[in-house]
């Protein structure tokens, strides 16, 4: 995988890290990533290795090292959430190995392991009783995508655990982490703006991501508008919920999270095939501290590749239909699962082994067929398959939830 060279990578990547070679410290007078400006850093600092190994493999170091970190977090959340020893173990392999961690980072030199790293560090500190919001803060420094925990930080701070004055930290660090660039000569509004450019780069409102917006033929500024106020309601209902979750129900917190950064993708406009990242990886930590969940770390590897090909092989979006269902159905999943008093259960094995033959068939369909032709041929039996597959799945992982009475309390005792 270290050797494909992406299509981002050739047309932005490589182009960024040599022109951070070239230039050295006055390159952070200029806008030459349309990242902020951390990832100016870390290729300044890499390309000090420039005669060690290619700008391609140096630049997917940088991913890879927060992809060692990611997982190391989620080996921790699970020992947090009450996993042990060698639940964490799995946790630790699991979140490093990932199809979509290996895709993302090593095989297109994607960053998502950045800012998912600070995500995953604010749900351990929260999760532990501390602050997590300066984690949260920092990673949305790294990227705008960490605004997905919002609707879990937001639970943490109606629970008054935290004053709200806390959030005053989140610009305060985005414009620390920024002083080198301002310092060497770059404007504030340039530096200001970042996120608004990015915003305005498309006007897709799906870059193939597995959400209801793949069905939407609506245009740009009204799904805009529906999708900013749905996510809005949903998240503020999610933080209500996240609020009412006791602090010593680790695992609860850790569904609540999960299903913040499933949610939020899900329902904003314009998000990106791997812009699920952060969820795929708490639902590896769900599925480790608790075997029942397997079925959610499974479906969101399938649902994130299936994303992952739609870049690759050029498919009509349309084709992300069995994904985009799935996904429905575990924010469905997730939603039922918060607050629940005993979460224990059997594994649906015989659904989950037909899940993922169905997404074993689907896969290998897409591989064999030539983009150009579009999904012909078996495709539609072997979507039709794989959602049904998966929504028996859930609907059998809800059923094999097991909620045991609480002992009925005696006077005087």
């Amino acid at each position: 995988m270290i050797g494909h060279v992406s299509e981002d990578a050739s047309e932005y990547l490589i182009p960024w890290y040599q022109f951070a070679r070239a230039h050295g410290l006055a390159s952070l007078r200029y806008p030459f990533t349309n990242y902020p400006p951390y990832y100016s850093y870390l290729l300044l600092l890499v390309a000090q290795l420039d005669r060690i190994a290619s700008p391609l493999a140096l630049i997917k170091a940088v991913s890879m090292v927060f992809e060692l970190g990611c997982a190391a977090m989620v080996a921790s959340i699970v020992r947090r959430a009450g996993g042990g020893r060698r639940a964490a173990d799995l946790a630790f392999a699991g979140a490093w190995l990932a199809p979509t961690v290996l895709l993302n980072g090593p095989y297109w030199a994607q960053a998502d392991s950045l800012w998912t790293f600070f995500i995953l560090l604010s749900i351990r500190l929260f999760m532990a009783g501390g602050n997590g919001v300066p984690a949260f803060a920092v990673g949305f420094a790294v990227k705008a995508q960490s605004v997905f925990l919002g609707p879990f930080v937001l639970g943490m701070l109606l629970k008054r655990r935290i004053h709200w004055l806390w959030l005053a930290v989140v610009p305060a660090v985005y414009l620390l982490l920024a002083l080198p660039v301002l310092i060497e000569g770059r404007s504030l509004m340039s530096v200001a703006t970042v996120y608004l450019d990015q915003a305005n780069t498309y006007t897709a409102l799906s870059r193939n991501a597995a959400n209801p917006w793949i069905f939407a033929p609506i245009g740009e500024s009204f799904g805009v508008g529906i999708g900013m106020a749905a996510a809005a309601a949903a998240g503020l209902y999610l933080a209500w919920r996240t609020s009412r979750v006791s602090m010593d129900d680790r695992e609860g917190l850790l569904i609540a999270a999960a299903l913040a950064l499933l949610l939020m993708p899900f329902l904003l406009p314009k998000m990106h095939d791997r812009y699920f990242y952060a969820f795929e990886l708490a639902a590896i930590a769900m599925a480790c501290r608790n075997p029942r969940y397997v079925a959610v770390a499974v479906m969101a590897q399938a649902d994130g590749v299936l994303s992952y090909m739609m870049f690759e092989r050029h498919f009509p979006l349309l084709i992300l239909t069995p994904a985009a269902l799935c996904n429905g159905a575990l924010v469905l999943l997730l939603a039922g699962e918060i607050g629940r008093s005993e979460r224990a259960g059997r594994i649906p094995i015989v659904h989950l082994v037909a899940f993922m033959a169905a997404a074993g068939a689907l896969v290998t369909n897409l591989l064999l067929t030539h983009p150009q032709k579009g999904a012909v041929g078996w495709y539609p039996l072997y979507a039709g398959a794989y959602c049904l597959a998966g929504v028996l799945l859930v609907l059998q992982t809800r059923r094999n939830a097991t909620q045991e009475p609480h002992p009925t309390a005696v006077p005087g005792t």
